[in-house]
């Protein structure tokens, strides 16, 4: 039979109740101990942001989700610049890879939708396609051409991952028109602008069987690969001594952070573009149709 004193002495025998790490914790833990700051600053606003699943329609920027008809909620146009983004070696590969391949087939094609789409609205004989100073939103409807993606799951764990993943770099392009005759275009292309596009959410394809892995998380970062507990996202202690819980990581998967919004009701998702970072060419490209 326990009496008092004996469930006096059972608690001192048992491990004090401890705080363990939880979810809100990564973007701390991003900012203090892995100096990602642009990684902690996106998933801030996630976890902030009202709940809100992404669509597919919004993900691919179709019909009313336009990247130019969405409210500030659903989009981030801050938090990531071309400046940042191209400290990362990856990143000006890709831009190198695609100011050399921008005027594919594909790319001249879109490249005409668009001059068609202004030359059957301008009454003059020249005029300057595509205003670089605008917003990545306005140029990804007007003038943008063709994209190249980058990011895998093999990268280093940097900032960069930790904020972009898998992302698309874009490319717009900008210069002078000239009616040639009836119904044709020539255009001399002499600037190039490009920007970062990608989508700040934690859904799944329909066909994944398992749910995508984020590493394994704790208080003292982040491992490819570890021997982890998955995550708690409604357990906030655990009996534990005091020294052994800050070293415990544990495995994190996109599913958890739906789970943490179902539980919270907060975690909104959003796209991400970055400001425009413009390339003026040597030597004009020309072209016409």
């Amino acid at each position: 039979m326990l009496t008092r004193g004996n469930c006096a002495q059972l608690e001192k025998k048992l491990p004090p109740k401890v705080r363990i790490f939880q979810l809100d914790d990564i973007p701390g833990v991003m900012r203090s101990r892995l100096g990602w700051p642009v990684a902690a600053a996106l998933m801030e606003r996630w976890f902030r942001g009202a709940a809100f699943e992404m669509p597919d329609l919004m993900k691919q920027g179709r019909d009313n989700y336009r990247l130019s008809r969405l409210i500030p909620a659903y989009l981030d146009e801050s938090t990531v610049t071309m400046a940042w983004a191209l400290g990362f070696a990856r990143v000006r590969t890709a831009m190198t890879q695609l100011q050399a391949q921008w005027a594919s087939p594909a790319g001249k094609a879109q490249l005409r939708l668009h001059l068609k789409k202004q030359s059957d609205i301008q009454t003059e004989p020249r005029w300057r396609f595509g205003n670089l100073a605008l917003p990545a939103k306005i140029l990804d409807e007007s003038c943008q051409v063709n994209f190249i993606g980058l990011g895998s799951l093999a990268d280093p764990l940097d900032d960069f991952y930790g904020a972009m993943g898998e992302a698309t770099l874009k490319v717009a392009v900008s210069g002078i028109v000239t009616r040639k005759g009836t119904g044709q275009l020539a255009i001399d292309i002499d600037e190039l602008g490009f920007y970062l596009r990608e989508s700040y959410d934690f859904n799944d394809r329909e066909n994944n069987f398992l749910s995508q892995p984020l590493g394994f998380w704790g208080h003292q970062g982040v491992h490819r690969f570890d021997v982890s507990a998955s995550i708690a996202v409604s357990q906030e202690e655990i009996e534990e001594t005091q020294s052994k819980a800050p070293g415990r990581t544990y495995f994190v998967q996109n599913n958890d952070f739906r789970k943490w919004r179902a539980l919270h009701g907060r975690g909104g998702d959003f796209l991400v573009l970055s400001d425009v970072h413009r390339t003026s060419l040597p030597f004009p490209v020309k072209l016409e149709w």
